[in-house]
């Protein structure tokens, strides 16, 4: 009998222990939400608690990219929300790092056992290490710019990431696009969102394999529609004939508005690493149960002119605004070459001059829009809510950063000259 008691007193202690968590969480929840995380005016917290076993199979190279379990702790403006169970793996290709270094994470809320789950209503996050951005600025600038021409972006916000207690620095914390980005972005139902593989583009064949093979990877929508039928159509129009009967047809399958104003804020970010680049790399694309398709950028820091390749500090890389090849700072190495073709849709479209001249004019409303929505001011400001984390080189970079965005206006302006807009 005592010992039936003690045991039914512990347990009406974890009952009770159990929805006082659950009702600090609750209030805690009402407190934060989704602008606390994407905040880009101050920095807030996140602690990973990772067992051992979790912690050796992310340091395996192997196994780096499979989920294993981890708790999540999260903190702003004074409330902490946590820590709350989820799933973590390693994220990156040439910026994969070890455990021991600082990687990137993708984080799901919903892994597994925890099905259901959200956090401040998201079921994904990914936090970026900026391991290949030396101004820290890049991913935060591309994605504002991306936003503010109407092109469905990320949101982005810093965060100083603790692993077991040790500092690992400053993150940026960035939306993960999935079925809840799509649908705070989009009116319509999605059908599908495929993720882009560098190198492959809309090549016919290319809608091969299954929700998680073949040259594109399905993200969303395999469960409802197991099929690849509406990439397969837009493949079609994609190689179908060219000049204006291309450009009708490319009409019937994608949001030509949308697709152009994307290939305008790619090039006048110089984001060489995403679909209208020589890579076809980083970009999901996005159809309606009308299979009409949209674009959505990713993977942005490779942008704003940072020219790793050389030795030389605070250099500036720049490629063509308007023709149908680019080279990017490794081509040599990686290629031995100086130039590739860039992506299908881009370069068909600079080859029918209706299509170029309606890009020319995107690419003129982007760099207004720069201008307007006082870009370079976003940038300052973001580089002085980030500066306790910044070394005197990286200021410098911020610096170099904010002088090129002027430098590509320049080269828009005779870009535009040479081809008689105005």
């Amino acid at each position: 009998m005592k010992a039936k008691s003690l045991f039914a007193r512990v347990t009406t202690l974890l009952m009770v222990l159990s929805v006082m968590t659950f009702s600090a969480t609750t209030a805690e929840a009402a407190v934060l939400n989704q602008t606390s995380l994407f905040n880009p005016n101050s920095i807030s917290a996140i602690a990973l608690s990772i067992p051992d076993a979790s912690y050796n199979s992310l340091n395996n190279q192997a196994t780096a990219k499979n989920y294993v379990a981890a708790t999540f702790t999260f903190t702003a403006a004074g409330q902490t929300i946590g820590p709350i169970n989820v799933g973590i793996r390693l994220k990156g290709s040439t910026s994969l790092d070890r455990m021991t270094g600082q990687p990137s994470f993708k984080i799901a809320f919903n892994w597994k056992l925890l099905k259901g789950n959200r956090f401040l209503g998201l079921k994904n996050l990914t936090l970026n290490a900026m391991s290949q951005d030396g101004s820290k600025l890049h991913e935060f600038g591309a994605y504002k710019l991306f936003n503010l021409m109407g092109v469905p972006a990320p949101r982005t916000g810093w965060t100083d990431l603790r692993i077991n207690g040790v500092s690992k620095g400053l993150y940026i914390t960035i939306e993960s696009v999935d079925d809840i980005f799509l649908a705070s972005k989009y009116n319509d139902i999605t059908l599908h969102l495929y993720e882009g593989i560098a190198l492959n583009d809309l090549k016919p064949g290319n809608n091969d394999g299954t929700a998680l093979s073949g040259h594109y990877i399905t993200k969303e929508g395999w469960k409802d529609n197991p099929n690849k039928n509406d990439l397969g159509n837009l493949i079609s129009a994609a190689n179908y004939s060219s000049g204006a009967k291309w450009w009708a047809k490319l009409g019937t399958v994608a949001d030509r508005n949308e697709l152009l104003t994307m290939f305008a804020t790619e090039n006048f970010l110089g984001h060489w690493d995403g679909y209208s680049g020589p890579l076809q790399n980083n970009h999901f694309l996005r159809s309606n149960q009308q299979n009409k398709f949209t674009m959505i950028p990713w993977g942005t820091d490779q942008t704003f002119g940072e020219n790793k390749q050389t030795q030389v500090l605070l250099d500036d890389y720049f490629f063509p605004l308007d023709k149908p090849t680019a080279g990017f700072p490794w081509v040599q190495q990686a290629f031995h070459k100086d130039t590739m073709p860039r992506g299908l849709l881009f370069t068909k479209c600079l080859a029918y001059s209706a299509c170029k001249t309606a890009y020319l004019l995107k690419l003129k409303a982007v760099s207004a829009k720069v201008t307007s929505a006082k870009l370079v001011t976003s940038l300052k400001t973001a580089a002085t809510v980030i500066a306790s984390y910044s070394s005197a080189d990286i200021k410098n970079e911020q610096a170099r950063v904010q002088q090129w965005v002027a430098k590509q206006q320049a080269r828009v302006t005779a870009v535009l000259k040479a081809n008689n807009i105005r």
